[in-house]
C-alpha cells in the first residue's frame, strides 16, 4: 500500500510540473511556482497552490530555466543574462524523458541510453525514427517521468572553473603588462644614464622659434635635460617638453 502512495506522489509531482510554472535552478533543483515577473536581475514568484503565499524572488544568476504554463521558456547564463526565450509552450508528453541541453534546449526523449561520452535517444516512440547522439558534455540534465534527475554537467562548478580561468588570465595579463612596463622603464633609465654620460648633440627649436644648439643628457618624455657644452663640468638645464617644438639630433 505504501508503494502505491509513493507512485501517486511521484506522478503528482510530475503532472504538477507540467500544470504549473516552474523554476529550474542551476544546480538541477526544480521548483513548481507561479511566476509573477522577470526582471533583468531577478524573478518574482509565489508558491504554487497557495493563494495567500507572499511574493519571493530568486536572482537570475541562480536560475537555469523558467518554465511557463502558458508560454515558452526563458533560459539564463551564468551572468543572469537571457540566452534563449521561446514564445511557444513546449508540450512534453507525460511519459517522456526530458533532456535539457546547456544551451537551453528542452527535448523529449525515449529509449535513452548513455555511455562514457555520449547520450543517445529518440524523440518519439516510433520505431523507425533515427536516434539522436549528443556528447554528454553538451547536456545539463536528464529528467525522468517519475521526477528523478541525472545531472550530467555541474553548471555551477563548471562556471566557477571558467571564472577562475578568466581571473587567472587577467592576473597573468596584468602581471605581463607590469613586467613590460618595468622593462621599458629600466631601458629608458639605462638610456638616460647612457645619455648623461655621453650626451647627444642636438638642436632644440622652442615653440617661440628659438634655436638652441645643445647636448641632451636626458629626455623622460616630460622634461629635457641638456648642457650648453659637452663638458663633464658643464651645468645641466631642464626644459619642459611643452615648450619645445622639435628636437633635431
Amino acid at each position: 500500500m505504501k508503494s502505491i502512495y509513493v507512485v501517486i506522489y511521484l506522478l503528482g509531482f510530475n503532472l504538477g510540473l507540467y500544470a504549473q510554472d516552474a523554476i529550474i535552478y542551476r544546480d538541477g533543483r526544480v521548483k513548481s511556482v507561479k511566476i509573477i515577473q522577470t526582471n533583468n536581475d531577478k524573478t518574482l514568484f509565489k508558491e504554487s497552490g497557495n493563494k495567500k503565499a507572499s511574493e519571493e524572488f530568486v536572482e537570475n544568476i541562480k536560475v537555469f530555466m523558467l518554465k511557463f504554463k502558458t508560454r515558452g521558456n526563458v533560459v539564463f547564463n551564468a551572468n543572469g543574462e537571457r540566452i534563449l526565450t521561446t514564445s511557444e509552450h513546449t508540450e512534453i508528453p507525460k511519459d517522456a524523458i526530458v533532456v535539457y541541453y546547456k544551451d537551453g534546449r528542452e527535448v523529449p526523449a525515449y529509449n535513452l541510453t548513455m555511455d562514457a561520452n555520449t547520450v543517445s535517444f529518440k524523440t518519439s516512440k516510433k520505431g523507425k525514427d533515427r536516434p539522436i547522439f549528443s556528447p554528454k558534455a553538451e547536456v545539463f540534465m536528464i529528467r525522468y517521468p517519475d521526477g528523478t534527475r541525472d545531472i550530467l554537467t555541474d553548471l555551477m562548478a563548471e562556471e566557477q572553473r571558467e571564472r577562475e580561468r578568466k581571473a587567472e588570465e587577467e592576473r597573468l595579463r596584468t602581471q605581463r603588462e607590469a613586467e613590460e612596463a618595468e622593462a621599458a622603464r629600466k631601458k629608458a633609465e639605462e638610456e638616460n644614464m647612457s645619455n648623461a654620460k655621453n650626451p647627444k648633440k642636438a638642436t632644440i627649436i622652442t615653440q617661440k622659434g628659438v634655436r638652441m644648439k645643445v647636448w641632451i643628457c636626458e629626455d623622460d618624455g616630460m622634461t629635457v635635460s641638456y648642457k650648453k657644452t659637452d663638458s663633464p663640468k658643464a651645468a645641466i638645464f631642464k626644459l619642459s617638453k611643452k615648450r619645445i617644438k622639435s628636437i633635431n639630433y
